[in-house]
């Protein structure tokens, strides 16, 4: 293998230059990201030396990503004559001009970002365009309160100090006479030129690329911040303005939402919508809490739900012994919507992509954090990257540990990772290891194209059926039958695990479905789009509940964590919209808020792109009719509660920070008195 510095001297004039200007730009980006430590180290918590660490290396990565962003179109138009500067001194000029406009711009940016930072303590996003809307009053504020003649005058000394630098370094390697290597140490050179730069630019050695997320792997923000590069983190957020609500709004409904919720102490002024809440029946000891992401779990191909193939036996076994909620709903399909909807219990109606996605909404506060002294753990059989998941669940479940691809000894099986089956038994293993009371989000990803059931799958038989069998049972074809059916055994195999375990009597296990799926049958569900967001919800308490319930009003996915820490006895403060649904609450007050629309035990709201409402009877057999026209005075009604709970729901994915409960109550009690309050309880 040649020597590095030959296979450098191999490369053509450009790539030499570039690797100088990338070099020169990652010093900057390091002596940036220094100002920024200086100026607001003050405001970190104690974080370790190791986190520091992965701090300044995840932002040397970031500012090597956008160094070789800036290059590329150097790199790719210098093969054309015009823009070659090898031969043009006129092109040699506009590329000059090219680098320092952009370093121009990297410096602004991150100037404004300090000043930014400063004033608000978070790295600047995508609302900076707001002061676009009053230029007047923004550019009087800057120059009534920092010293910007200077300021410029310093700037444009920076600037013209970075041309000269480039000048005499990376665009004298332009002119040097390349030297005489044969043309296949040219080919290799350029061939791992090319590689270093794509994965430079893809920044990690894994199945998903460095985002944004990974800077938020632990909860202080201030080490996050100094992770991120804040051009790229500005040009993230640039994805999800549209995202904004309106306060107006959130304030003219805020009586009836305030009222909805049981805020004790509704505030308009501050809109407050937190609630204290401390169960009748305290928590006789730390119970664990096991909450399981069942991947694509539609209810119509279950049999607890009336399937005829008899497709979840472990399942309808859990179910029976369980509170079972028949009509719970996510607010829309997608698998990461679901996560931040049961994690934060704010419906995730941001409209571009997930919530979870949005760097703008990574500070949550989460009810998992009221299980003070738990051990914390999320497994998933891929790499939390995906949906940029880490984000939410690193920054803000306090010392969460992270079960990912490169965790696991088992095989990955497919693109989702490891399978389920080996995912539960490696849970299994944690738990049975535990000494102190647990949290775990288990989230499965099998039940998912392209349905891989694994060559080592315990005693796990396929099913032979023919594809239009399955597809009048709802299945769109054999695989996806048998991948249902993998999904329902690799949740049996756990629980046979667990029930000879010490802690499966004091685990309180909550599944849920992330999302449904459109049926290939025609049924007037499908039709109203519901067959897509209905999802079962189970509460399995061995030690809690003695006796099963299916509980047929309407829930939503928002309510699955503050009714499991009230069932558990933990005192918690909810600030969001989900609500304990064992609580008796009038009809009225069951409701699922949607993507577009709402539903409530008798009537789906659906609202248009256009802001038209259709209402719809939408449990029947027949074909759904519009009844908005026959029932103005109710569809008015559902009308302004979506309107309400859309905009506060959207207000709250920018305004809930992580916070305490102040002053909990003791905890006392025996695990016998729980138990009966646990049954009490059961509808």
């Amino acid at each position: 293998m040649p020597r590095l510095e030959t296979l450098s001297r191999a490369l053509p004039p450009v790539a030499r230059a570039s690797i100088a200007l990338v070099t020169l730009q990652v010093v900057i980006g390091a002596l940036l990201r220094t100002v920024f430590w200086a100026s607001f180290r003050s405001t970190a918590g104690a974080a370790s030396d190791a986190d520091w660490a992965h701090a300044w290396y995840l932002g040397l990565k970031f500012d090597l990503r956008l160094a070789l962003w800036v290059c590329v179109p150097f790199l790719l138009l210098s093969v054309a004559p015009l823009f070659n500067p090898v031969r043009s001194r006129r092109a040699r000029r506009a590329w000059l001009a090219y680098f320092v406009a952009a370093q121009g711009v990297i410096l602004m940016v991150s100037s404004v970002d300090i000043g930014w930072f400063s004033y608000l303590g978070a790295r600047m996003d995508a609302g900076v365009l707001d002061l676009l809307a009053s230029p007047t009053i923004g550019l009087g504020m800057v120059w009534q309160t920092y010293p910007v003649v200077r300021g410029l005058l310093a700037f444009a000394i920076v600037l013209a100090g970075y041309g000269f630098l480039v000048h005499r370094t990376a665009f004298r390697i332009l002119l040097l006479e390349r030297e005489a290597v044969p043309a296949w140490r040219r080919r290799v050179a350029l061939t791992l030129f090319v590689v270093a730069c794509l994965l430079g630019i893809y920044g990690k050695w894994s199945w998903y690329p460095l985002r944004w997320s990974d800077a938020y792997f632990g909860t202080d923000p201030f080490v996050s911040s100094l992770a991120l590069n804040p051009v790229l983190y500005l040009v993230d957020t640039f994805g999800d303005r549209r995202s904004d609500y309106e306060e107006a709004i959130v304030r003219e409904h805020y009586a009836e939402v305030a009222r909805l919720l049981d805020v004790e102490e509704p505030d308009l002024s501050s809109l407050n919508f937190s609630r204290a809440v401390y169960p009748e029946a305290p928590a006789p000891g730390a119970l664990n809490l096991v909450i399981i992401h069942l991947e694509s779990f539609a209810p119509y191909r279950s049999s607890a739900f009336g399937n005829a193939l008899e497709t979840t036996p472990s399942f309808d076994a859990i179910a029976r012994d369980s509170l079972l909620f028949t009509r719970m709903f996510v607010p829309s399909g997608p698998t990461a919507r679901s996560v931040f909807t049961m994690v934060t219990g704010i419906p995730d109606l941001n409209p571009l992509r997930s919530a979870s996605r949005n760097p703008r909404a990574v500070q949550q506060h989460t009810l998992i954090n009221a299980l003070e002294g738990y051990a914390k753990y999320y497994f998933l059989g891929g790499s939390a990257t995906w949906g940029n998941i880490r984000g939410l669940m690193a920054h803000n479940v306090e010392e969460l540990q992270i079960y990912e691809e490169g965790s696991f000894e088992m095989a990955r099986g497919d693109v989702w990772g490891i399978s389920d089956l080996d995912l539960f038994e490696a849970a299994h293993e944690i738990f049975e290891g535990q000494s102190r009371p647990f949290f775990a989000l288990v989230q499965t990803s099998g039940n998912h194209r392209p349905y891989t059931i694994p060559a080592d799958s315990g005693d796990f038989e396929l099913v032979e059926l023919d594809n239009e069998t399955a597809q009048i049972n709802g299945f769109e074809n054999l695989a996806s039958l048998n991948s249902m059916r993998f999904l329902d055994y690799s949740l049996g195999r756990f629980f046979e695990l667990a029930r000879q375990a010490d802690y499966f009597e004091d685990t309180v296990f909550v599944l849920y479905g992330d999302h449904g799926l459109p049926t290939p049958r025609n049924t007037p569900w499908n039709s109203l789009g519901l067959a897509g967001i209905h999802v079962p919800g189970v509460i399995y308490a061995p030690g809690l509940i003695q006796e099963g319930a299916r509980i047929d009003h309407v829930a939503s996915l928002t309510d699955l964590l503050p009714t499991s820490l009230s069932l558990m006895g933990v005192p918690h403060l909810n600030t969001t919209l989900g609500r304990n649904l064992l609580e008796e609450r009038p009809a009225e007050a069951h409701f699922a808020p949607l993507w577009d629309g709402l539903i409530t035990d008798d009537y789906l709201l659906r609202v248009d792109p256009q802001g038209v409402s259709r209402l719809f009877l939408y449990e029947t057999d027949d074909e759904p009719e519009d009844v908005a026209p026959l029932s103005p005075d109710e569809t008015a009604r559902l009308r302004r509660l979506h309107d309400a709970l859309g905009e506060t729901a959207r207000y709250m994915m920018f305004n809930n920070p992580p916070r305490e409960l102040a002053g909990s109550r003791p905890l006392s009690g025996s695990l016998d008195s729980t138990r009966s309050a646990g049954q009490a309880n059961d509808p």
